[in-house]
C-alpha cells in the first residue's frame, strides 16, 4: 500500500495533530492516530525517496520501531513540517541501516566462505607448526544423545598445554585446571553455544587444552536445540510482515470507504490485525537464542541446581581474572 505522496493539506493536518498531542500528551486516541501515521510513513518513505529497495522497507521499519516515541517527542514546529522532519530522520537513519546491513552481509559471507582455511608459509624451514583457522560450522554435528559423552571427553585435556599471551588469561587457565571449575566452565559455554562456537572457538580450545574439532562438535551439537528457536523467529517475522502489510491496506481502505457499515467492519478488522501484529512483534523481541538452565541440565544429565550454581560461580571467577580490557 502506498500512503504517499502526501498533499500539502494532509501534511499540515498531520503537523497540527502532532502539535496538539504535545499540548495534550494524555490523549490516547490522538496518540494512536499519530503513531499509526508515523509508522506508515517510516515504512513507505525509504522506498518513495529511493533510499532503499521495497523489500528492505519492512526491516527498516523494525529498525526504527523502538524510536518512534522519541521521534514524536523531539519534533519542534518550525521550518519543517512533521512530514519533512520524518524525511530527514529517514535519510539519516537509512545511512546507518545500510551500513549495518552491509557489515552484517560481509560477516555472513566471510563465515560462509571460510569453512576451512589453512595458512602455511612458503619457507618450510621457518615453519614451527601450521596455523589453522576453523569455524564452528565446518565440524560435523552429532546427535543430541551424544552430548553427555562429548561433555565427559572435554573434562580432561586432550592436547599439549597452550601458553596464554596475557597474565589474566594465564590466571584463568590456572583456575580452570581444577576439575570442578573446568566442568562449570563447560556448562557456561553450553548456555550460548552458537556465540562461543562462532567467535571464540580457537581461544576456548587453547584455554581448555582440547582439540578444536572436539570442542566445535560439542558446541554444534548443543546448537541443535536452537534450530527450533531460529525457525520460530523466522516464521514469526514472516507472519508479522504479512500482518503489517495487511494493516496498512486496511487503513488505506478506511480512508477511501464512505459507507458506515463497511467502515465499522474494516475498523473491527483493523483492531484485530493490530492486536495480532503487536503480539507477534513482542514474541520476536522476547526470543532469546540461548539454552535455558533446565535444557542444559536435561542435555548433560546434571541437576538444574548444578547449572545455576556453575553459571553464578563462573561469572564471579571470570570477573576476578579478566577486567574489561
Amino acid at each position: 500500500m502506498q500512503c504517499l505522496p502526501f498533499s500539502e493539506e494532509a501534511s499540515r493536518s498531520l503537523t497540527k495533530s502532532v502539535m496538539l498531542y504535545k499540548e495534550h500528551p494524555l490523549d490516547v486516541q490522538l496518540y494512536k492516530t499519530i503513531r499509526s501515521q508515523t509508522e506508515q510513513l517510516l515504512y513507505a518513505l525509504p522506498s518513495y525517496l529511493h533510499l532503499l529497495d521495497e523489500e528492505d522497507c519492512c526491516e527498516f521499519f523494525f529498525y526504527c520501531y523502538d524510536a518512534i516515541d522519541y521521534f514524536l517527542s523531539m519534533y519542534r514546529e518550525g521550518r519543517l513540517s512533521y512530514l519533512g522532519y520524518l524525511v530527514q530522520v529517514v535519510k539519516k537513519r537509512s545511512r546507518f541501516f545500510i551500513s549495518q546491513k552491509s557489515s552484517q552481509t560481509k560477516k555472513e559471507q566471510l563465515l560462509a566462505q571460510c569453512q576451512y582455511y589453512e595458512y602455511t608459509l612458503e619457507e618450510e624451514d621457518e615453519v614451527v607448526e601450521q596455523a589453522y583457522y576453523h569455524t564452528s560450522r565446518s565440524i560435523e554435528q552429532t546427535e543430541l544423545t551424544h552430548l553427555p559423552q562429548l561433555f565427559l571427553s572435554l573434562l580432561q585435556p586432550s592436547t599439549k598445554p597452550h601458553v596464554m599471551d596475557t597474565e589474566p588469561l594465564r590466571k584463568l587457565k590456572t583456575a580452570l585446571q581444577r576439575g570442578a571449575n573446568r566442568k562449570r566452565f563447560l556448562i557456561v559455554l553450553s548456555v550460548s553455544p552458537d556465540l562461543a562456537g562462532t567467535y571464540l572457538l580457537e581461544d576456548l580450545a587453547s584455554l581448555l587444552d582440547v582439540e578444536v574439532e572436539l570442542l566445535s562438535r560439542y558446541l554444534n551439537t548443543a546448537c541443535l536445540m536452537l534450530e527450533k528457536k531460529q525457525q520460530c523467529k523466522t516464521d514469526f517475522e514472516a507472519l508479522s510482515n504479512r500482518h503489517f502489510r495487511r494493516l496498512l491496506e486496511i487503513e488505506s481502505e478506511l480512508e477511501r470507504e464512505a459507507d458506515e457499515a463497511k467502515r465499522a467492519k474494516l475498523e473491527s478488522l483493523r483492531q484485530w490485525t493490530q492486536r495480532v501484529y503487536k503480539a507477534k512483534v513482542e514474541q520476536i523481541r522476547g526470543l532469546e537464542f540461548n539454552l535455558s538452565h533446565s535444557q542444559i541440565g536435561s542435555l548433560l544429565n546434571v541437576p538444574k541446581g548444578t547449572v545455576d550454581s556453575s553459571v553464578h560461580y563462573m561469572k564471579r571467577l571470570i570477573s576476578q581474572c579478566l577486567d574489561e580490557t
